[in-house]
């Protein structure tokens, strides 16, 4: 095989790696885990919570701070602006109402000797 076909495959292999890794981690389903199951060993992975809002906290500069107990335990779980800012009116709404129901996805996180949920997308926020 000459050298340019050889750049081709390459090139071709390449690209079809990144598409299955981009498709792998966009549809790949994180687990729903007890909050009383969270320990600091959990630190840097990606896990969910499903339960109810508790309370709210609007930050001036767009981020979410929520506070969301699943009865085993309860957990603070972060929004940022950047992540806020692309929520649907709906979710948005439903997300701020103390009581409502909700599952968040993200990385477990220590701040302030605590640990926490930072959201990363979107897809990380349904209600």
């Amino acid at each position: 095989m000459d050298d340019s076909g050889l750049l081709k495959v390459s090139f071709g292999v390449a690209v079809f790696g990144l598409v299955l890794l981009f498709l792998v981690s966009h549809y790949s389903t994180v687990p729903v885990v007890a909050i009383s199951g969270l320990s600091y060993d959990d630190v840097g992975t990606k896990v969910a919570v499903s339960g109810e809002v508790m309370s709210v906290r609007l930050h001036d500069d767009g981020h979410i701070f929520l506070e969301v107990s699943d009865g085993t335990g309860e957990i603070s779980v972060a929004i940022f602006k950047n992540v806020a800012e692309k929520l649907d009116t709906q979710t948005t709404e439903c997300i701020t109402g103390i009581g409502s129901r909700v599952e968040v996805a993200g990385a477990v996180e220590e701040y302030k000797e605590n640990l926490e949920i930072i959201s990363q997308s979107t897809g990380d926020v349904k209600c």
